[in-house]
């Protein structure tokens, strides 16, 4: 889950977000701040960003090369702007930490972008930023806590043996993503937030909606995203008349106290986005994560062995899952908030930064044989769920939901196999976000135990 800091799906559920597309703001051709000349020709004829990705076990072609090199490199983006791409672990790493990188730019509708969306743009709040940011971490982060998130494990165990046990009841073969994957992480993160069971059809369906990859101007997000904003604030008004043991109740508790000022907590006017913001990257990360795993699993006939036959191999396959299978690239977006120097490039206030997690997750400086899936990995340093002040608060809700999926699916189905070839598993290309667009399986006799 890349709840409010950006991790795998690049989310943006911070306070201040942007919501209406630039060219909707008519920026499109606005002059924009441009960096010095260092770096320009590293990202020559390396195409535009964010780079496609031709086959789900595949990296996208240019960022080995751009990560060998070394350094940042100066690329155009499907925006029409241009960026700059961090690709080394190290430089990643260093960048995320660095206070004058934010995700706030201080004439959003002008900002450069990665793509004409709503979706992943930058904040408006950009005097405030900081504070705004610590304020979100200091609410949030005691929701996300190792022993509230271990407290809810008993009933994700629950959800994903119903949702499994109806597989099994159909019998094979079974098309995981839709049947397995997505009701399992809406059911999850919806639980967890306060959303009712009879809205989250729909909230699923605007999901959707919103990674799908945008019309020119990114306005059709925007609408969409307010529209969830004013639903999510009729479900805060009602929690405040029904309380109930859910994150709505308990934000709304907060906010409303007479010392919610003095404690730094969110505003009851920021309380809607930031909630949507969660429930579309709570849903998202695991959506997409739990089969992209799958299938690196299934295609590796050792790893799948291994696992089946020792689910004390779970945590180990969930790491590894995270660092290697990344739906559709793990772009994250941000802004320099001043003039600064990094490795010999020039980065001037308001430029576009991306970094790229999928490449400093495949850096061979850190991690042996990297594009190979190795269950003993020891230490596993990588980065996709952020880092320093970009780290996602829900990581630990994530690894508990991956374990759960993968104890469960290979104790139960230790036949569970891929029903076509790795490389017919195809990219959901029209989705910002990524994942895959099915993922057929099939298996022998199920056991129980």
């Amino acid at each position: 889950m890349s709840s409010g800091s950006d991790t795998s799906s690049g989310i943006d559920t911070a306070t201040g977000t942007g919501t209406t597309g630039r060219g909707a703001a008519g920026g499109g051709a606005a002059t924009r701040p441009t960096a010095g000349k260092s770096g320009e020709a590293a990202g020559a004829g390396e195409g535009v960003l964010p780079f496609g990705c031709p086959a789900a076990l595949a990296e996208p072609p240019g960022l080995a090369g751009l990560r060998e090199r070394g350094g940042l490199a100066r690329l155009p983006t499907a925006a029409g702007d241009r960026a700059w791409l961090v690709t080394g672990h190290a430089d990643v790493r260093a960048l995320c930490g660095d206070p004058r990188i934010g995700k706030s730019h201080p004439d959003p509708a002008r900002a450069p972008r990665l793509w004409d969306a709503a979706l992943l743009g930058p904040e408006t709040n950009h005097a405030t930023a900081v504070a705004d940011h610590r304020r979100w971490r200091s609410t949030l982060t005691e929701a996300f806590g190792a022993r509230r998130v271990e407290r809810l494990r008993p009933r994700l165990q629950a959800s994903f043996d119903a949702l499994l046990g109806a597989l099994l009841d159909t019998g094979p073969p079974a098309e995981l993503c839709a049947d397995l994957a997505r009701p399992f992480a809406l059911g999850v993160i919806c639980d967890f937030i306060g959303i009712p069971a009879e809205q989250r059809d729909a909230f699923a369906a605007w999901s959707d909606r919103v990674r799908r990859v945008p019309d020119p101007g990114g306005t059709a997000d925007a609408a969409e995203r307010r529209d969830l904003d004013r639903t999510i604030g009729e479900l805060l008004d009602r929690r405040r008349h029904a309380p109930a043991d859910d994150l709505l109740t308990e934000l709304a508790a907060r906010a409303d106290r007479p010392d919610a000022a003095q404690t730094g907590t969110l505003r009851p006017d920021e309380l809607p986005h930031t909630l949507s913001g969660l429930l579309l990257a709570g849903y998202e990360t695991v959506a997409t994560r739990l089969p992209y795993g799958l299938l690196y699993l299934l295609a590796d006939p050792a790893a799948r062995t291994a696992l089946a036959a020792d689910p004390g191999l779970a945590p180990a396959a969930v790491e590894e899952v995270m660092r290697l299978a990344v739906p559709g690239g793990s772009w994250m977006p941000r802004y320099a908030r001043t003039d600064l120097e990094y490795g010999g490039s020039r980065i001037a206030a308001g430029d576009l930064v991306v970094f790229s997690f999928q490449s400093a997750n495949r850096d061979q400086r850190v991690f042996p044989d990297p594009g190979a899936l190795d269950l003993g990995r020891t230490p596993n340093p990588h980065l996709a769920f952020g880092h320093g002040k970009f780290f996602c608060l829900g990581a630990g809700l994530a690894r508990l939901e991956l374990r759960i999926a993968y104890e469960t699916l290979f104790r139960r189905l230790p036949e569970l196999r891929l029903d076509c070839a790795p490389e017919e598993v195809r990219v959901d290309g029209a989705s910002v976000t990524g994942g895959l667009r099915t993922l057929p399986v099939n298996w022998g006799r199920p056991t129980d135990r």
